[in-house]
């Protein structure tokens, strides 16, 4: 057994035994990691407060053969406002189970730690969230090695620019991994998600740009709409399974 120091975020907890909790944690230098917080369903324990999701921490932990131990969790952010917020809890539940069904576990990524917590600082500022989202899902694909093809056919490979390029209209596929041209679209077996040219051009511009002024960007509801819908077909497909949290969330935006 071994003492390990690093920073992480509460991703989500399940109960444990009587009075404990086993908590998901986006380690800075670890990755991806369970361990139990002993105690942390008592209303007076030391842990209580770092238990929380979205718990952004400084911790110590033993680590063996079998689950690692809380030992001591020193709270660096709680991100409470997002827990007090219906709409904003949804959003940093949603972000935190992307971030759980992608990441293996126990490998490091602190690259992509850092954006995350970004996000969540950002997402706890912001009066509304849609739009950014939209952002944090292709930048998370991104980081992930999970981004779709945006600049050619995924099925035949061909570029998607014309020549003075500017984008084109196109078909976008979760089940072949992006967008498609209009030569390959009778191909296809399942119908895919029409794409303009516009919003290909919004797609990759969320992609590039910092959470801070995304909400600074002039889109329309019905373009962001159809966006997400495109993005979450292309998250669901890749994650082969539903989502609990894009479901509640989903209600809410409707």
């Amino acid at each position: 057994m071994s003492l390990v120091q690093t920073e992480g975020i509460v991703l989500r907890s399940r109960p444990f035994g009587e009075a404990d909790k086993v908590l998901t944690i986006f380690s800075k230098d670890h990755g991806k990691i369970e361990a139990v917080a002993k105690g942390a369903r008592r209303p007076r324990s030391r842990l209580v407060g770092a238990a929380q999701p979205f718990s952004y921490l400084k911790i110590l932990l033993f680590t063996g053969r079998s689950l690692d131990q809380l030992s001591q969790a020193e709270i660096i952010k709680s991100f409470s406002a997002l827990r007090n917020d219906l709409t904003q809890m949804a959003y940093a539940s949603y972000w935190s189970e992307l971030v759980d069904s992608f990441l293996p576990w126990r490998e490091p990524n602190p690259e992509l730690f850092l954006f995350f917590l970004a996000g969540l600082v950002v997402l706890e500022k912001t009066e509304d969230p849609v739009l950014i989202s939209r952002a944090f899902e292709l930048r998370l694909l991104f980081y992930l090695g999970y981004l779709p093809t945006l600049d050619t056919c995924a099925h035949c490979g061909a570029p998607l620019d014309t020549g003075d390029k500017k984008a084109v209209s196109a078909g976008f596929s979760p089940e072949e991994g992006g967008l498609i041209c209009a030569r390959c679209l009778p191909e296809l077996l399942m119908n895919p998600v029409f794409l303009s040219a516009q919003e290909i051009l919004i797609m990759k511009n969320l992609l590039t740009t910092d959470l801070r002024r995304v909400s600074q960007l002039k889109i329309s509801q019905d373009t962001i709409k159809e966006l997400g819908r495109a993005l979450r077909l292309f998250i669901e497909y890749q994650a082969d399974k539903p989502l609990k949290s894009l479901l509640f969330l989903e209600s809410l935006e409707g």
